[in-house]
């Protein structure tokens, strides 16, 4: 009787430390139509990054079907343990690895018998909302759908949690223009309040 007792306790406390960990890798408020993934660093695609700390992304309806108007529309954000807020340098290197290991860039040809390596480009622009903020563009080769050259819109947001010595960058993506519909959907998932806490 006791051993049951011991085994349902520890039953218990290891759903409450799954949860609160679920709890603590929960950067954004989305509703339950987002799909939800959560990626540990080292990224086993891209191993040449060496951050500490996870990623938290999501996936709106129609991000895999190429009719959809979302179609390759999506965002995550990077919880980093850091000093300092990256450089728009160390932001294009990281992207330019992360879509280069899942693509399978370099280890395959693409359909066209080439090598597409990704390229991209963040630029720094002003604002008053109390973080980093950039406007980017990233080019890869879709080797997932199409199996052609994909671009995509970025828009990024960096924010230093000082005392957790960390930092979160919310990458929003998308092969539509920023005036598209797509983007409103985008920017209506929010960062939480408490992301820097977790």
């Amino acid at each position: 009787m006791k051993n049951r007792i011991t085994i349902i306790t520890l039953l218990f406390l290891s759903i409450g430390a799954f949860g609160q960990e679920e709890d603590q890798l929960n950067l954004f408020v989305t509703d339950s139509t987002w799909i939800k993934e959560i990626i540990k660093f080292p990224i086993g695609f891209a191993q040449e990054i060496k951050f500490e700390g996870f990623e938290d992304l999501r996936f709106p309806k129609g991000w895999s079907n190429q009719e959809s108007p979302m179609f390759w529309s999506y965002l995550w954000a990077w919880s980093i343990k850091s000093s300092g807020e990256l450089t728009e340098d160390d932001m294009e290197k990281n992207i330019q690895f992360y879509f280069d290991g899942l693509m399978g860039i370099g280890s395959n040809k693409n359909a066209d018998g080439k090598i597409h390596h990704t390229s991209a480009l963040f630029v720094k622009r002003e604002n008053t909302s109390g973080h980093s903020e950039y406007v980017g563009k990233v080019k890869t080769f879709d080797t997932r759908y199409t199996n052609k050259p994909l671009i995509f819109h970025v828009l990024a947001e960096q924010h230093y949690c000082e005392h957790e010595k960390k930092v979160i960058i919310v990458f929003r993506y998308s092969p539509k223009t920023f005036g598209d519909n797509a983007w409103t959907q985008l920017k209506s998932v929010k960062l939480n309040q408490d992301a820097c806490e977790n």
